[in-house]
């Protein structure tokens, strides 16, 4: 990063190696603004843009600029806990643990180093809560895992879906949301613990009843059933009856034992390191001692509670924790469920679906590289899944030339490119709907377009967006999509920039017209329909990504077979956001630039023929959180037709074995050579971002 401060306004920090004169011109006009706050930040692959340099990063105060210019992320609230090797431990109080991810192709889980840990401002959260079986407390983003109803009511199909449109159709429906939660898992465990099987259910019943004193364990029996069952298993053992001693007291009715225990130390909790072989052993002998032989396990120590939890729920049983609190303290009851799957629907289904206030103002969530989670709530476990963005991994590990050629002849046919757009309009339920919750957007440019925009909502459009498949550094295929909100957008920043230019002209304002600067202060109405409109229109191009990723997913799954996919990679960039920078709130204008907060995953992409990168964001405060969102420009659209040879731009990607979209000189302004070396720009910002996966190109889609 270098500073420069050659001028009379704010500082500039820089990752940019070199800027032309044109950009470090409109850099200029940007430090002059009697608004701009503290710095300009400019990105690695900063270069020449309108008004303000794209990859350009402005904080203002009191204003938004139409021509300066998020990512969603579903989160769970501070009382959820995730499973850590260890235990369950509060999501709040995330301490660099490995957390336990899902496959729900095959119901499998393993402990992973997250991504991601993310903590995020969060007002509100929808909570799913059931008297027994559900109690989720998440963000309307947050993307359930369910698993659908069907007339066979064998609820094996799984998708994914948002808490809000869960909480919508619950609404709607006579007794609400019919598919149902998963709420057990198989994990796969590498550790084990020392003992044989005979003596893990001497330890279980030593836990249970025994008292360890000078290197022997003591046990008192009432009942004979338990005496018979103790009797048994040191028969069974290696200690061998000869070992112990054993005497019946006719007066007291109690059977005596002691012997030495295969471990002096007692707690049933000590065997989170136990095979998934020695979880079953564990879940069957604890109910001899702890529990009423049939679905329930008592205790007094909560810390026993989670670890029988832990056990009946990943060997294939819904378990629950239930408290009694009494004068003697808390007993803690452990309930062992046959049926793994459980909804929310019901006659009185008002009493399960809720909407409630954050506790502390804050979500939180993992990314995981399986996009799913195990959690826990009041003693609830439930799977579910992370927060996410788009690009899409996929569960293919290999693909031929062939595959791929089918895959992008098929996506050509179905997703309109360029000025192409669908025939019929799309289902207006697809659509956003605007801050007021109706489908059609009260708004002044929205509202005149939105009838235009369904025909375009599932369409790649032109310029530099595309769909690419590529090879990702952790063994999957993946897939990437760079679309926006089409010409919704454009017609929107049109508008209001030539309000905001003819308002300044009226007010007299001291920024020069030619600076294509002008603004609107946050306090007039202008701004406020001005911000609803951007904000609809980031969440066009969410969904527009959204629509065109279900169509590119059927094409896989229809080509090449069934296969899982994560929830996808789905960011923004060319947005302005409030947020807090220095101590102070003020609006941060991304043009060419994404967010990279601290734990954040983003997309950075190359050009056809180069990498692309799936990154985590550092927090930088010098960059106001952000990063680069591309390779950046080295030479304009028009240089590049008239300066680029046809043939080595081709060449050189057929070297690679691309499938590309450079077919004539019309498209050498998508060249390669067009954009800057991304591993340059990568470098500049090692800093601001961390490399997650690297992604080779294989395949592309061009507008």
């Amino acid at each position: 990063m270098k500073v420069y401060n050659e001028h009379e306004g704010i500082h500039v920090k820089s990752w940019c190696a070199n800027i032309e004169d044109k950009a470090w011109e409109q850099v200029i006009n940007l430090t002059e603004l009697p608004f701009a706050f503290h710095h300009v930040a400019l990105m690695p692959d900063c270069h020449l843009g309108y008004g303000m340099p794209i990859g350009g990063v402005l904080a203002t105060q009191g204003v938004i600029i139409p021509n300066a210019v998020g990512m969603d992320i579903g989160c769970v609230d501070k009382e959820t806990e995730f499973l850590s090797p260890n235990g369950w431990i509060k999501i709040d109080q995330y301490n660099g643990e490995d957390v336990m991810q899902f496959h729900p192709y095959n119901g499998t889980s393993e402990y992973v180093k997250p991504l991601a840990y993310i903590k995020e401002p969060c007002d509100e959260f929808i909570h799913f809560k059931t008297k027994y079986g559900i109690d989720q407390m998440l963000s309307k983003e947050h993307r359930c895992l369910i698993y659908k109803y069907d007339k066979s009511y064998m609820f094996n199909k799984y998708d994914t879906i948002s808490a809000e449109e869960i909480y919508k159709i619950h609404s709607k429906n006579k007794n609400g949301f019919r598919h149902k939660f998963k709420t057990t898992f198989i994990p796969k465990i590498k550790t084990k613990i020392d003992l044989t099987d005979i003596e893990l259910r001497l330890m279980v019943m030593i836990c249970a009843d025994g008292c360890i004193s000078s290197n022997k364990v003591y046990l008192n029996f009432i009942k004979e059933r338990k005496a018979s069952r103790c009797m048994q298993l040191l028969k069974e053992s290696n200690t061998g009856v000869e070992n112990v001693k054993y005497k019946y007291n006719k007066e007291t009715k109690v059977f005596t034992f002691s012997f030495y225990p295969p471990i002096l130390k007692k707690g049933i909790h000590q065997f989170w390191k136990a095979s998934l072989h020695q979880l079953n052993i564990i879940a069957e002998e604890c109910l001899y001692w702890d529990g009423d032989r049939e679905n329930t396990f008592y205790t007094r120590k909560k810390e026993e509670a989670d670890f029988i939890n832990y056990v009946f729920t990943c060997t294939g049983n819904r378990s629950t924790i239930h408290t009694d609190i009494r004068e003697s303290g808390i007993d803690y009851r452990v309930f062992k469920i046959i049926n793994t799957k459980i909804g929310i629907n019901s006659t009185k289904k008002e009493k399960n679906v809720s909407i409630v206030k954050s506790e502390d103002g804050y979500k939180y969530c993992f990314t995981v590289p399986s996009s799913y989670l195990i959690l826990r709530r009041n003693g609830r476990i439930f799977v579910t899944g992370n927060c996410g963005m788009l690009a899409v991994r996929t569960s293919l590990t290999e693909i031929s030339h062939e595959d791929l050629e089918l895959l992008v002849n098929k996506i050509k046919e179905f997703i309109p490119v360029g000025f192409n757009r669908h025939e019929g309009q799309c289902n207006k339920n697809l659509m956003p709907t605007n801050v007021r919750g109706k489908g059609i957007p009260n708004m002044t440019v929205c509202g005149r377009e939105y009838q235009s925009a369904r025909h375009q909502l599932g369409t790649l459009g032109g310029g530099n967006h595309f769909i690419e498949i590529q090879r990702g550094s952790d063994g999957h295929i993946w897939y990437m999509i760079h679309s926006g909100s089409r010409n919704l957008g454009y017609q929107v920043a049109k508008h209001y920039n030539n309000l905001a230019k003819e308002l300044n002209a009226k007010w007299l304002s001291v920024v020069p017209c030619e600076h294509e600067l002008a603004f609107l202060p946050i306090d007039t109405m202008e701004a406020n329909t001005y911000i609803e409109e951007m904000n609809y229109c980031l969440e066009f191009a969410k969904a527009n990504r959204n629509r065109m990723s279900k169509v590119i997913k059927d094409i896989f799954t229809y080509s090449l077979g069934d296969m899982i996919f994560n929830n996808g990679i789905n960011i923004h960039h060319n947005y302005a956001s409030l947020e807090n920078h220095y101590g102070s709130n003020v609006w941060v204008h991304r043009k060419g630039a994404t967010s990279a907060k601290l734990g954040e995953l983003g997309i950075i992409p190359g050009s056809q023929g180069t990498k692309s990168y799936i990154v985590e964001g550092k927090g930088s405060k010098e960059s106001f959180t952000s990063c680069s969102h591309g390779a950046g420009r080295a030479m304009g659209r028009k240089q590049a037709r008239n300066t680029l040879s046809l043939e080595h731009e081709q060449s050189m990607l057929d070297s690679l074995g691309v499938i590309h979209s450079i077919s004539s000189k019309e498209n050498l302004d998508e060249a390669p050579s067009a954009y800057k070396p991304i591993k340059e720009v990568m470098k500049a910002q090692e800093d601001l971002v961390k490399i997650v996966v690297e992604l080779e190109p294989l395949a592309v889609v061009k507008g």
